[in-house]
């Protein structure tokens, strides 16, 4: 019996291998939807929150705490303005390791600090973007999750706690994978909504860049978007969200909350975690 040549099994070869990786490109491009490229491109309205008094001087906490119209908890017991190595060259600084000096407004405020803001040039949009940089300690302890910036909303002159509003805030799980923390009117939970996109694991050691875009639902629809990309990359989405039950609610700005879930046991020497100054865009 003849056997087959050499150049007829190479051909023989390629072949299955062009069918197969046909195959795979078909299955990929029926799993994976094309990436949405990141917020920050698209929203050409922007203003950066500022770290800096005029003449250039880093702020002192107590200058913080001046301009943020009594929205803030934690703040004097847990956050320092520091320079940093990343873009203005200057971040806040939360240590989460400490405990507070004095009772939080409320139990969830416990174990971090935050604040509001709402920039006024904004107005009232129902789409927006965030942008800032965290960076994570090499060996933080992720504990039981905890939560970082995001956009905040609502009917115009309210704050976080109205029953109108909506967060959502970056957040991570006791894994140290991507979630999100929400607060949404009418709804209980924390995790009102799943992940569209693959999980993701926040880096430790190095500055991370985030994006969030929040684009509000028709009332009465839950059509509402939440995008986050992390390094670049689309990690978070789902399109099936309930923002508001009417027209009155608005994306308002950045509810700044750095927190563990549930304060771990104290720590010596832990690092705090950075945050570069956040910048808003419609």
């Amino acid at each position: 019996m003849r056997l087959p040549s050499t150049t007829a099994l190479l051909l023989n070869g390629a072949v299955a291998l062009i069918a197969i990786a046909s195959v795979l490109t078909v299955g990929r491009s029926m799993l994976i939807r094309d990436e949405i490229e990141t917020c920050r491109a698209r929203y050409t309205n922007a203003v950066q929150w500022s770290l800096q008094r005029d003449d250039g001087a880093l702020l002192t906490t107590s200058d913080l705490q001046a301009r943020l119209g009594a929205t803030d908890w934690g703040l004097m017991e847990r956050v320092t303005v520091v320079k940093a190595d990343h873009g203005a060259g200057n971040a806040l600084a939360v240590d989460l390791a400490g405990r507070s000096a004095r009772p939080a407004a409320a139990p969830s405020q416990s174990t971090g600090a935050g604040f509001e803001w709402a920039p006024q040039s904004a107005g009232p949009v129902a789409a927006a973007c965030a942008s800032y940089a965290f960076k994570l300690d090499g060996q933080f302890d992720f504990a039981a999750g905890g939560r970082l910036p995001g956009l905040l909303g609502g009917p115009m002159g309210s704050d976080r706690t109205a029953p109108e509003a909506f967060s959502v805030r970056v957040a991570w799980n006791e894994k140290g994978e991507l979630d999100l923390h929400t607060q949404l009117p009418g709804v209980a939970t924390s995790r009102a909504f799943s992940n569209e996109r693959e999980a993701a694991e926040l880096p430790r050691g190095r500055w991370v860049p985030v994006d969030q875009e929040v684009i509000l639902n028709t009332p009465g629809h839950n059509d509402g978007i939440v995008r986050v990309w992390v390094d670049g990359r689309l990690r978070f989405e789902s399109q099936q969200v309930a923002f508001r039950t009417n027209t009155a609610a608005a994306v308002r700005g950045v509810l700044a909350e750095v927190a563990y879930t549930r304060q771990p046991a104290a720590r010596d020497g832990t690092s705090p975690i950075l945050v570069t100054p956040f910048e808003f865009r419609w």
